[in-house]
């Protein structure tokens, strides 16, 4: 049995749907998507130089106090503070990549699908006319 004559059955039997990815709706990025990447973006892009500035605050108070104790506050509030500011900046930046990725993704989907419903209706037409 050749692919089309298969494909011409499952269609007969109402197992393929012929148009219904191309009624469908276009994905859109919802509001509430895109205030969520722009958020994580911006949060990211803020926390990582806040960050970096911290520690190196901290390095700057440290090097400059003869007195250890001051030196170790130095080292927790602005090394492992700003270690710490840093890559949950860096997380949520790459969280707001990830959401970007899937978002496009989701919009090949759709077009692969409407292509595929094409291709099978085109199948169709060249089944019925033999």
């Amino acid at each position: 049995m050749s692919t089309a004559k298969t494909w011409a059955g499952r269609a007969m039997n109402g197992q393929l749907r012929t148009g219904a990815v191309a009624a469908r709706p276009k994905t859109r990025t919802t509001e509430s998507e895109r205030l969520m990447q722009q958020g994580l973006s911006l949060a990211g892009s803020l926390l990582m130089p806040l960050g970096l500035l911290a520690i190196g605050l901290g390095w700057y108070g440290a090097a400059h106090t003869p007195y250890t104790f001051e030196q170790v506050a130095y080292l927790v509030s602005g090394g492992i503070g700003g270690l710490a500011l840093t890559t949950l900046g860096g997380f949520l930046f790459f969280g707001s990549w990830l959401a970007r990725i899937a978002h496009q993704q989701r919009q090949q989907t759709e077009l692969l699908a409407g292509e595929i419903a094409r291709l099978a209706d085109a199948i169709l037409a060249l089944e019925s006319g033999d």
